[in-house]
């Protein structure tokens, strides 16, 4: 058995609207890991998981976990009242609260569930953190950068803090929590959490390979030029970016990119994971009636993907 120090400490905030897209991203990522790796998951949740969905979630843990997965829940129902809420749930403020939730813990990755997992997490849990940094993130679309100059701040990059490394040791050293508190509660925040992150603490992230988070859209040219519109200190070269699309760790379907959006579902490529491990995880039949599909649907549906040349040609499993 793992001690408390081995394990890889993972987070990831929910309520009862995302409850399937938990139980699809888990089954992901508990097929993914390595045998010997030790996942404790901290569950950031409010009021609305009952019983129900924990005993839902707890069989994902029970048939994929092979007794190497932990799992706590925090129930922070009413913390982060008053935060913008126009376009995320509250819950999505929850991931702020992880420093002086986890006390004892040095770093963390933090997780939206509106992702899949390919690979073990052990390589990006053991990044080292550079000198005065607090998160280690994915850059995201560099005109985003406009969102935070609203605010009277000049940022250079703009990472995606959908999926973070996150440095729980500094940020309560130099009280970090505070001060993204505070400009949660002062602001107008067009991405919520996202955009207090940028603008607190952007001289203090590091950037990460696109791997760790490949938006679910990009082929490999839209890869490229997201990469060319960066800052030219930010810019990762060919063979970074070729590493990064065929051996991606998250695929991250943001915004209207959801696979199970019926108007979308078909629009990218790798669409077709979300599905694969929504059909492996025991509650199929359950999602198909949540997001109103038929088993028909989505098989014409694997049927029109297309071979890209990258992560889909050598790793695609068909669904049967």
């Amino acid at each position: 058995m793992a001690t408390f120090y081995d394990k890889i400490h993972l987070s990831i905030s929910l309520n009862h609207n995302y409850l399937y897209n938990c139980i699809v991203y888990l089954t992901s990522l508990l097929n993914n890991k390595n045998k010997s790796t030790f996942y404790m998951i901290h569950v950031l949740i409010d009021n609305s998981i009952k019983k129900e969905s924990k005993i839902k979630i707890n069989k994902i843990i029970k048939k994929f976990g092979e007794h190497h997965v932990e799992l706590k829940y925090y129930n922070l129902e009413g913390d982060f009242k008053g935060a913008t809420t126009k376009l995320f749930p509250l819950s999505t403020y929850y991931r702020i609260s992880l420093p002086s939730i986890l006390p004892y813990i040095d770093k963390n990755i933090y997780t939206d569930i509106d992702v899949i997992n390919l690979a073990d997490l052990t390589e990006m849990y053991n990044i080292e953190f550079k000198e005065k940094m607090y998160f280690c993130a994915s850059l995201d679309y560099n005109f985003m950068i406009n969102e935070i100059k609203q605010f009277g701040i000049n940022i250079t990059k703009y990472i995606n803090s959908g999926i973070l490394l996150i440095n729980l040791k500094k940020i309560r050293k130099d009280g970090i929590e505070k001060k993204i508190r505070e400009f949660i509660s002062k602001y107008e925040l067009p991405f919520a959490d996202q955009t207090a992150i940028n603008a607190v603490c952007n001289n203090n992230i590091q950037i990460l390979s696109y791997k760790y988070g490949l938006f679910a859209k990009d082929t490999y040219t839209e890869l490229v030029n997201l990469n060319a519109n960066q800052d030219k200190i930010y810019r990762f070269n060919e063979s970074e970016l070729k590493s990064a699309y065929n051996e991606p760790v998250f695929f991250h379907y943001f915004d209207w990119t959801k696979p199970f959006f019926k108007n979308n579902c078909t629009a990218y490529f790798s669409r077709v994971y979300w599905w694969y491990y929504a059909k492996m995880s025991g509650f199929y039949k359950n999602i198909l009636d949540f997001y109103n599909f038929t088993i028909t649907e989505i098989e014409q549906l694997i049927k029109q993907i297309p071979e890209d040349g990258g992560i889909l040609r050598r790793n695609y499993k068909k669904l049967t």
